[in-house]
């Protein structure tokens, strides 16, 4: 008898704490960086340093979402207090430019006090932080091309701009400038016909922003003539 009613306490205890971890408020967090992605590109934009960066957030209360208006909400990025109650109260968004040293991440915290009776509540979130890139789109198996034209596209992302006219774009072939057309996103490579078989050929392309000169990214391809 002792051990079935040991038994049933467990149960009601155990159902009793699953029932109040369920109750714990949640955090709900998003986050949109604001620079440079083709228009196809439906994935995640991610934020290079210097990126504008929107951080809010909704608190759920019992599938709800809480009324902050009267409740003091601190910002802090990579462990820096940037907006507290001096600020004002009830503060669900923050817009940060990503710091320079962030190296891989920065992070962002979130302290709701003295919501109702559940006291601090934090929430701490991790932003990946890229570098540029510059990527050649090279619809060639194992780089093999043969002698006439092959044309080569260069899709750039995440740059700090809002026009991709203030990127520059410098093609290479061997090393050598090759002849450019009018849009600088496409290349046409065209291969004499005496060039003899196996000849290995380096591609390379370097993207800059023309307004920030430590903003830049580079790709190289080698090819081969089959």
């Amino acid at each position: 008898m002792k051990k079935t009613l040991f038994t049933i306490l467990i149960f009601a205890f155990s159902i009793w704490h699953f029932a109040g971890a369920q109750t714990q408020p949640q955090f709900l967090v998003s986050w949109q960086a604001q620079n440079y992605v083709p228009s196809w590109y439906q994935g995640k934009i991610l934020p290079i340093s210097g990126t504008p960066v929107n951080i809010s957030f909704e608190l759920i209360d019992n599938g709800k979402s809480a009324d902050l208006s009267k409740t003091t909400v601190r910002w802090y990025v990579n462990d820096n207090l940037v907006l507290n109650e001096n600020n004002g109260l009830g503060i669900k968004n923050l817009k940060i430019n990503i710091p320079n040293n962030s190296g891989g991440q920065t992070e962002i915290r979130i302290v709701v006090l003295d919501y109702l009776e559940s006291g601090m509540i934090d929430k701490l979130i991790e932003i990946p932080v890229v570098n540029p890139e510059a990527v050649i789109n090279a619809p060639y198996l194992d780089g093999k091309i043969k002698t006439g034209s092959s044309i080569f596209d260069l899709s750039p992302f995440f740059f700090n701009i809002k026009n991709i006219l203030n990127l520059s774009v410098d093609w290479s072939v061997n090393g050598q400038k090759p002849t450019e057309g009018d849009n600088p996103y496409v290349l046409n490579l065209n291969i004499g016909s005496e060039t003899p078989k196996d000849t290995a050929i380096n591609l390379s392309v370097l993207v800059k922003n023309i307004l920030k000169d430590l903003e830049f990214a580079s790709q190289s391809l080698n090819l081969v003539i089959q």
